[in-house]
């Protein structure tokens, strides 16, 4: 009885740590759901907003700057890179990739990398000048945290994308297989009796698993354009090599935020933030050696 007891006691505790991240998620998804209202209706202004940040900036604000879509370019032109809380990072950012121009993206903690990246994902609102982008789905963003979706090891390769919609593509099971032989994953499919098995991945995964599982992911989708955020730093050199390759290969054109020189070979320029609103775009060179260790 007293055994009986306890036990209801631990699930009752459990049921309550349970019930306190519930509670965290819906507060998080209730002021996730006001801002996309805002962002469908055009409001970008936030009460925390610097003013004489943004003023001393100069004739810019949120929703001033103009979004243009266009297959096989990435081009900013006098572009503005704005915190939402009104810090200028950068005051004018111009550069032009094209398809076939893999970028190094370098600088401190803070200088703007994100901010760049968050504009091109349209997460946040072009401040001024003008942004050239491809249209959406030929834009691929991978973190060095890759999400693990719930569900088969089929579906972590083709998240978002349910079943269905990986059939509707013309993409079979063995073309998966072939993305995790690509990643040096296939030992995956083997250890956990298949693509249908459904395990809590984001524990069974380890740290570099899971990183060549999105870029099995990345594979899978095969976008024109795709942004590597440090999503290779516990991947093997000569395994990240190969992923890299393999982009090259296909015509994935790459954006990758890395301080690891094994990477210079597979990118043909550096976007450098100073951390104090300067920047440098250009080729790499192989005497160049800014981008860290």
């Amino acid at each position: 009885m007293l055994v009986k007891l306890a036990e209801a006691i631990g699930r009752l505790v459990l049921a309550g740590r349970e019930m306190s991240r519930l509670a965290g998620f819906t507060a998080r998804m209730t002021e996730l759901t006001v801002v996309l209202k805002d962002l469908n209706s055009g409001r970008y202004e936030r009460t925390m907003v610097n003013n004489s940040a943004i003023a001393d900036a100069g004739d810019i604000g949120p929703g001033r700057g103009l979004l243009k879509f266009q297959d096989n370019l990435i081009k900013f032109e006098h572009v503005p890179l704005v915190t939402p809380n009104g810090d200028v990072l950068v005051k004018d950012l111009t550069f032009e990739v094209k398809s076939g121009m893999n970028v190094l993206v370098c600088g401190p903690n803070g200088c703007g990398k994100s901010s760049l990246f968050r504009i091109l994902g349209e997460l946040w609102p072009t401040w001024g000048g003008k942004v050239t982008k491809p249209p959406a789905g030929k834009l691929f963003y991978i973190p060095q945290r890759p999400y693990m979706t719930l569900g088969s090891l089929r579906d972590q390769i083709i998240y978002p994308h349910t079943h269905q919609e990986m059939k509707r593509r013309g993409k079979t099971d063995a073309d998966l297989l072939k993305y995790l032989d690509l990643v040096q994953l296939t030992y995956l499919q083997v250890r956990e009796k298949g693509l249908d098995a459904i395990e809590d991945w984001i524990d069974v995964l380890s740290g570099g698993e899971k990183q060549r599982i999105a870029m099995a992911r990345l594979f899978y989708h095969n976008p024109q354009f795709a942004i590597l955020d440090e999503c290779t730093s516990a991947v093997s050199v000569d395994v990240e090599g190969s992923m890299y390759q393999y982009c090259r290969a296909v015509g994935i054109t790459l954006f990758t935020v890395s301080h690891r020189k094994s990477l210079w070979t597979h990118h043909d320029y550096y976007l450098k933030f100073d951390g104090h609103g300067a920047y440098e775009f250009g080729p790499i060179e192989g005497t160049q050696d800014q981008f860290g260790s």
